[in-house]
């Protein structure tokens, strides 16, 4: 028996040594590969070189390096389709003060982003132009309303010849599943504070109720009057013009859109570049044809990684003042415990808060808020830690695509706040959510539930049986009593001095930017620029270093970092990524949902 459970003994041992072993040799390789890989990938910028902003993937506010996390939510490799609006302005702000950069070719092909990320990239290419005296010129296929709101910051808009133009004006479509519950027998429960708090219309209506359809006429009124006025300035067309062609859908072709004025020129790609070619390398003149060799002929392009790994543009962006300014960047859905790339957990928050204002150098902090809101009780976690650190280092807000219900819970302990004119905001309420599945499941699946309690609501909010009335008050007290508290941190923090003032804003309703700033709700239009600025004001400070928070701790982090801006795929290589997906382990993946409190949208809406 001894012999036998010595050998079970050292069976155990020896599986736990060789999956150590295993582990340690698996990181060994994926850090040679991607060393080998970042040696090949380095690149001088060239005299008459172009930033080149190829947009492909989703925009979000700060490029995901690597996620080794194996046992997460995703593929460790399946966020290289991510480009960071961080590192695309401070791509051009060094383009800006760069001789060997001549200009930006704006690609967009297949890209996603939120209407306050394009704003906020539309006004920093204007601001290239301005400052620099540098052109932009913009390609595409085709052109989504995204896409063409983006290129009208460029001086010339070329499309291909046989694309079109999706310039048609803006729409938003939610489905309402009302029916669908009711046919498998699910009954949602529903608690609520605040008439325009739409999050849960979706589960007990057929269509907007008439206080959030106005709601989002009015949102898609505002962002439209951004996209309306951003064409007019560029093409030089009257406001009422730009109108009737997305009514009258005069500009489907790329000959129609060159014909009303959307467009510059169609032309097919190769010839964009050999126009590119003539303003950089040959605008001096072709070498003559026996003189010439092949790398002669080559558009010298840059990308977002490789400007932002040269030394010449690091120098010009790093600044020399010991003095920092701490960014933290705080995006998705809030909840309580460890946050994610695509989370805000309110203890990790709480961690970078902490590190930000306890590092002597650290004179201001902005915080970058992109998330539709989430567990209430996260948000005022993170609220009572902002208000501490502010009392000791001031704290600047800087609202990106959505900073809403939870979202701007966070935000309203901020000393400052900016928004983009096309962010969605506001969503002052509260709302909870359960389910009865006992009858899905009983005329369903056959199956049925029975237990026992110590107390008569022990099992409150099981979700396989009906909640009592006596249940469902309690709950929508818990409900009225967050949306309470809600009112009372906004209240504070934005100074309204009537709490009526305040409470005819709130209920729920979703704001424009450029609306939550006539309520005060905001204090100044501007982004992530206007937002540092502001913070140096209040530090006292002109120069400064921008740091991130958090760092990464570990080297092999640091390393992916550094190629910051660049896709997975464009920095390795297809045959470097092909071998790090061969080596991915995979294990189960689940999420589920959590019944709660909540003060979050249910969902960003989509304008399209």
């Amino acid at each position: 028996m001894k012999t036998f459970l010595k050998n079970i003994l050292s069976t155990v041992i020896g599986m736990l040594v060789a999956s150590l072993v295993s582990v340690l040799v698996f990181a060994a390789v994926i850090a040679l590969i991607i060393q080998s890989a970042g040696r090949s990938s380095s690149a001088v910028v060239e005299e008459h070189s172009i930033l080149h902003l190829k947009l492909r993937g989703e925009i979000i506010d700060k490029h995901r390096p690597l996620d080794f996390d194996f046992f997460g939510q995703r593929s460790i490799f399946a966020e290289d389709r991510t480009i960071g609006l961080w590192e695309i302005t401070r791509a051009i702000e060094a383009a800006k003060k760069d001789s060997r950069i001549e200009g930006i070719y704006l690609e967009v092909k297949n890209f996603d982003a939120g209407w306050a990320t394009l704003t906020a990239l539309h006004d920093k290419l204007e601001e290239f132009k301005r400052d620099s005296k540098k052109w932009v010129y913009a390609y595409g296929d085709t052109y989504s309303n995204k896409a063409y709101y983006l290129a009208t910051s460029a001086d010339k808009i070329f499309v291909q010849p046989y694309g079109e133009l999706e310039f048609q004006g803006l729409s938003m479509t939610s489905p309402f599943v009302k029916g669908l519950l009711e046919k498998v027998d699910v009954e949602p429960k529903i608690f609520r504070v605040g008439k325009f708090k739409a999050a849960t219309e979706p589960l007990f209506l057929d269509k907007m109720s008439p206080e959030n359809r106005k709601q989002n006429e009015d949102l898609l009124g505002d962002i439209w009057a951004s996209v309306r006025k951003a064409t007019a300035v560029s093409q030089k067309l009257d406001e009422k013009r730009v109108d009737q062609i997305a009514a009258e859908l005069l500009a489907v072709s790329a000959g129609e859109a060159k014909q009303v004025g959307l467009v510059t020129e169609t032309l097919f790609q190769d010839q964009v570049e050999d126009a590119l070619k003539d303003m950089t390398i040959f605008k001096n003149g072709k070498p003559k044809e026996g003189d010439k060799n092949e790398k002669d002929n080559e558009l010298r392009l840059v990308g977002i990684g490789q400007l932002l790994r040269d030394s010449r543009s690091q120098a010009t962006l790093k600044g020399k003042s010991k003095n920092k300014i701490a960014v933290i960047f705080a995006e998705g859905e809030i909840g309580s415990g460890e946050g994610s790339r695509d989370s805000i957990g309110s203890d990790t928050f709480r961690e970078d808060l902490i590190d930000a204002r306890e590092d002597e150098d650290v004179q201001a902090i902005v915080v970058r808020i992109n998330s539709p809101g989430g567990d209430a009780l996260a948000s005022d976690v993170m609220w009572r830690e902002m208000m501490i650190t502010d009392e000791q280092v001031p704290i600047v807000i800087s609202m990106g695509d959505v900073a809403a219900s939870g979202g701007y819970y966070m935000a309203s302990a901020g000393r400052y706040i900016f928004a983009e004119p096309t962010t969605i905001t506001g969503s002052i309420g509260v709302f909870g959510l359960m389910f009865n599945t006992q009858k899905f499941f009983k005329n369903k699946l056959a199956v049925n539930f029975d237990g026992v309690n110590t107390h008569p609501y022990a099992d409150i909010g099981s979700g396989v049986r009906p909640m009592t009335s006596f249940e469902a008050s309690k709950i929508q007290q818990s409900v009225e009593r967050t949306y309470k508290r809600f009112l009372d941190v906004v209240q504070e923090g934005r100074g309204y001095e009537k709490r009526e003032d305040l409470e005819a804003i709130a209920e729920g309703r979703v704001w424009s930017g450029k609306r939550a700033l006539d309520l005060g709700l905001v204090d100044e239009i501007g982004g992530m620029d206007q937002a540092l600025k502001k913070a140096a004001e209040f530090a006292e400070i002109k120069d400064y270093t921008i740091e991130i928070f958090p760092s990464d701790s570990d080297p092999l982090m640091q390393f992916i970092e550094r190629f910051t801006g660049d896709t997975v795929e464009t920095l390795l290589g297809p045959e470097t990524l092909a071998k790090l997906r061969l080596l991915e382990s995979f294990a189960p993946r689940v999420s589920m949902p959590k019944p709660g409190v909540y003060a979050r949208m249910l969902q960003a809406p989509e304008i399209h």
